[in-house]
Formats: C-alpha cells, sequence, structure tokens
C-alpha cells in the first residue's frame, strides 16, 4: 500500500540513517513488520554528557550521572530501528503505516518530525542520493 503523501514529501527519495552510538532495546515486544533486524522493543539511546568545566565540578558534587538514558515511545522506536540505512523515507512511511495505521496519520508529517528531532539532537543524519 503505497502513500501518495510521502512520495511527494521533500525528504521521498531521502535515506534517515541513525549515528553509530550506543542504544538497547527492553520490554516486550510490540506492532512491528516482519523485518529481520527490527525487534519491535522499545529502544533507549544512551548519550554521554559533556561537562564543561564548571559544570564537571557541580556534577561531581552533586553525583550526577554520567550519560542519560533517552527511552522511546513505541513509535519512535519502531522508527530509530528503521533508520538503517537502507530504506527511504517512503519505504519507512509504508512500513510505519502498515504496523500502526491510524495511531500515525497523516504518516509522512509524523514520520519526518521524528526524524527531523532525531537530527537536532544529533542523533541521525539524512542523505540524499544524487541523481543520475
Amino acid at each position: 500500500m503505497e502513500n501518495p503523501a510521502s512520495q511527494n514529501h521533500r525528504f521521498s527519495n531521502a535515506i534517515p540513517m541513525r549515528l553509530p552510538i550506543e542504544w538497547t532495546v527492553e520490554g516486550d515486544i510490540g506492532p512491528r513488520p516482519e523485518i529481520k533486524g527490527v525487534s519491535g522493543r522499545l529502544v533507549s539511546i544512551v548519550i554521554e554528557k559533556k561537562f564543561r568545566r564548571i559544570e564537571r565540578v557541580f556534577a561531581k558534587l552533586l553525583r550526577a550521572p554520567k550519560v542519560l538514558h533517552r527511552r522511546l515511545d513505541r513509535h519512535n522506536s519502531l522508527l530509530w530501528e528503521l533508520m538503517d540505512g537502507n530504506r527511504t523515507f517512503s519505504e519507512i512511511c509504508e512500513l510505519m503505516d502498515a504496523t500502526f495505521h491510524e495511531e500515525v496519520a497523516p504518516v509522512s508529517e509524523r514520520v519526518a518530525m521524528g526524524i527531523d528531532q532525531f537530527r537536532r539532537l544529533n542523533l541521525a543524519i539524512i542523505h540524499v542520493p544524487e541523481e543520475e
């Protein structure tokens, strides 16, 4: 089932890719497409904190953790797993729509918002292939 909105989106031929950072999956298996490497479990991204000099002092005094675990909801967890660099934005939209149906409607806008959020957090990039 092809989604015409995702075909006309600014990212339609782009390939979203997560950056090589530490992440884990946890919890029960949820809705997912039957694709190798996609677990359907919740993703937790591990982000190492980078303190400035004065922040380091306060962090040490307050015994602040050195890493942050950012747990994603089930929609963004599936999006994260699908952003492996092998699928286009349109393909990801089709898989998300087939998995979650109305929960992610309008799918192209919801997926684009998730990808943009990952990009703002420096967790993902978008590769736009050159046209021949």
